[in-house]
């Protein structure tokens, strides 16, 4: 799950029935805490204070602080190792953050997301926004995807996890307030979406249980530095069905940070979703012309459309952020 090019991670994990905050380097989780406390005593090196880090948040509200001293330890421990680590198929993966004060999606932000739709991006558009979930809409890698019907589909995104407050922060210096990337699958149920009347209720059909998979892991900005070149591929038992790419983006990370920063303050351990590329599940099948979207619909309602089912393996897989991968479980669960 650990992405190559980064030299480490953080994620959120259980192990005997317990939680913590994890180190990853190389395919191996240490304990932050230890990490942090062990390489210190054998680099000999006390000048930063450590605050214990119970959670992830506690970390990112300490991220300023604590940013140099996990850095040094990850350095160390990948030339050096450290014992006391647990391999990650050791442990159970939840979501990085698993309770953000704010999760913000953003809705309609890539290009070809659009033409499949049978949708046009003028110039000058602006994406829609919308409250994903609370903590228990956002779940991890080993946790289960719980279905409302017949017809939830997916959604694989880019997503920034906020490391620094953030109010009307100008674009040119908005991923300074970013701890790292992450990836996310915007489950959506689209029946529960699609209102009689046409319009669209996405509180209803995007905001439910589980329906906010995160993670497994953050990889920190700096391991990022081209945003806008990553693949974001989204696969089904193994099959590819999203193939697309950040250079789709209609808005940026950095210009979606900015302009929610102007609507509300950011904080740290907030999220934000990027948008989905080409290849959502209720499309398939079919192409449709523009303004079309009811075709789709229409196909749908007819038995069209490929749709998760009890069992199925769902994968968001993004080259240098993160493989997440999670089982859809009966709806009865």
């Amino acid at each position: 799950m650990h992405p190559s090019n980064a030299t480490y991670g953080l994620c959120t994990y259980r192990f005997k029935g317990a939680d913590y905050v994890g180190l990853v380097v190389k395919d191996h989780v240490w304990e932050i805490n230890h990490a942090l406390r062990c390489s210190d005593d054998k680099m000999k090196d006390s000048e930063l204070p450590i605050t214990e880090i119970s959670t992830m948040m506690i970390l990112l509200e300490n991220w300023g602080q604590l940013l140099p001293k996990i850095r040094t330890s990850a350095a160390f421990i990948s030339e050096n190792g450290l014992p006391g680590s647990m391999a990650e198929n050791d442990v159970d993966f939840l979501s990085p953050v698993p309770a953000p004060g704010k999760m913000i999606n953003v809705g309609l932000n890539f290009y070809d997301h659009a033409e499949e739709m049978g949708m046009s991006i003028p110039d000058g558009f602006q994406p829609s926004f919308f409250w994903k979930g609370d903590k228990n809409c956002v779940i991890g890698a080993s946790q289960k995807i719980i279905p409302s019907s017949e017809f939830v589909d997916w959604e694989a995104e880019l997503a920034v996890v906020m490391g620094r407050k953030a109010k009307n922060v100008p674009v040119e210096q908005a991923m300074d307030y970013v701890a790292g990337f992450t990836c996310h699958n915007d489950i959506t149920d689209r029946q529960l979406m699609m209102l009689p009347d046409g319009r669209l209720d996405f509180y209803s059909g995007k905001s439910r249980d589980t329906f906010g998979p995160l993670g497994p892991m953050i990889v920190p900005v700096e391991a990022v530095p081209h945003p806008d070149r990553l693949r974001i591929r989204c696969l089904l038992n193994g099959e590819v069905m999203q193939d697309s790419g950040a250079d789709q983006m209609v808005w940026g990370p950095a210009q979606c940070i900015s302009y929610l920063s102007g609507c509300t303050t950011l904080l740290p351990g907030d999220v934000i979703a990027l948008g989905t590329g080409a290849g959502t599940g209720w499309t398939q099948g079919i192409s449709v012309g523009p303004g079309e979207l009811s075709k789709i619909i229409e196909n749908m309602q007819n038995g069209g459309g490929i749709f998760l089912r009890a069992g199925d393996r769902i994968t968001v897989d993004i080259p240098g952020v993160g493989f997440l991968q999670n089982e859809v479980a009966n709806n009865e669960s």
